[in-house]
């Protein structure tokens, strides 16, 4: 189960639909920054990587300014070390596939 909208909705404690399409982006991103990261093993179902892509997601929707920060939270730093050592990392073979 990767994100939802409502989930990350209930996160960013939004009630509205504004934001609803940026969110979606926002969700993907981070989903693929966590694959990047970790390699496309990584269960993103795992509790550190839901917890990972809520925290950029929100990230993300906070800091949209150009001039925000380049760098993530220590936490989302810190947990996403973790997840990339507890990830098989992909061989040359499965990424050609």
């Amino acid at each position: 189960m990767s994100l939802t909208l409502n989930e990350v909705k209930n996160f960013l404690r939004l009630d509205t639909s504004d934001d609803d399409t940026l969110l979606e982006i926002y969700i993907s991103t981070a989903e693929e920054y966590v694959k990047s990261a970790c390699g496309r093993q990584v269960d993103l179902d795992n509790p550190k990587a839901h917890t990972i892509m809520l925290m950029l997601v929100g990230d993300y929707y906070e800091n949209r300014s150009p001039y925000g920060q380049a760098k993530y939270s220590q936490n989302v730093s810190t947990m996403l070390m973790q997840l990339q050592l507890e990830t098989p990392q992909d061989t040359d073979d499965e990424v050609k596939e």
